[in-house]
């Protein structure tokens, strides 16, 4: 199945936040989680928080983000690709759990809480997960208001605008998702004309085109709401909180979810009555 992935590492450095981590929000990660001494397992390769934890293993989903990002293994910091829904990992291996946005890098409820259930998982007892997710708001954003607001000059950069437009346009079923292509359909509809928008806006053509990268793949995202998220958390962890993770365009969006006291898969299932 064609997804964008195996591409994705080449418009890396064109990113800019929300879509990558501030050096506030990194911190802010090594703060809720007292790193500094922890064996931690990364979520994917973001080189911003590659950086935390005694020791780091990064595991992500494919092998060309590993070869294009990550900065290279050493003694004390590798990385494999892996699936985060079955983690080749042993139970209670990790002092800390961290990623970025890989809440949304999965397609489903079922595939969020077989995530969350692994994070559970893998934690030693006592010890915290952090996760910055993508939480869209209660009410969709109207397209129309959000064009609107680009051209007012009330959205800050691309990136911001590109989860605007991905979270107004995600499914309101369970799964909260919402097909790559979509994004960069909906975004051609409200702005066909990409060298007008950068005018307007200042923006670069380099920063628009990364949605490029969007065409025919096959990749959903989910963009739950954050109550839909602290719902499904609690289901795998006795302590859930919510942490602001900087202040950067739509961080208001983009807390941590910070997870403490995990239940092990042989407890977990929450009971479902009729």
């Amino acid at each position: 199945m064609p997804n964008h992935w195996d591409n994705y590492h080449r418009h890396w450095k064109l990113l800019d936040a929300p879509l990558r981590p501030t050096a506030e929000t990194v911190d802010i990660f090594d703060r809720e989680l007292d790193l500094g001494n922890a064996d931690v397992l990364l979520l994917g390769v973001t080189p911003e928080l590659a950086i935390l934890g005694r020791s780091m293993l990064a595991i992500d989903q494919s092998a060309t983000m590993i070869s294009g990002v990550w900065a290279g293994d050493n003694a004390s910091r590798r990385a494999m690709a892996g699936n985060w829904l079955s983690l080749p990992l042993e139970q209670a291996s990790f002092d800390a759990v961290i990623g970025d946005g890989c809440l949304s890098a999965v397609d489903s409820k079922a595939a969020r809480h077989a995530l969350l259930g692994e994070i559970a998982r893998v934690l030693k007892p006592g010890k915290r997960a952090a996760i910055r997710v993508f939480a869209r708001p209660d009410a969709a954003d109207d397209l129309l208001d959000i064009e609107a607001s680009v051209l007012a000059g009330g959205v800050e950069n691309f990136h911001a605008l590109k989860w605007r437009i991905a979270m107004a346009c995600t499914t309101d079923d369970g799964d909260n998702t919402v097909k790559v292509q979509a994004i960069r359909a909906t975004f051609d509809r409200l702005f066909p004309d990409r060298e007008a928008l950068a005018a307007r806006t200042g923006w670069s053509m380099a920063s628009i085109n990364t949605i490029d990268v969007y065409a025919g793949s096959e990749t959903r995202y989910s963009f739950a709401t954050l109550s839909t998220l602290l719902d499904e958390a609690s289901a795998w962890f006795d302590q859930v909180r919510v942490v602001p993770s900087g202040s950067y365009p739509l961080a208001e969006r983009c807390p941590l979810l910070v997870l403490e006291s995990p239940r092990r898969r042989q407890e977990e299932q929450p009971v479902v009555r009729s």
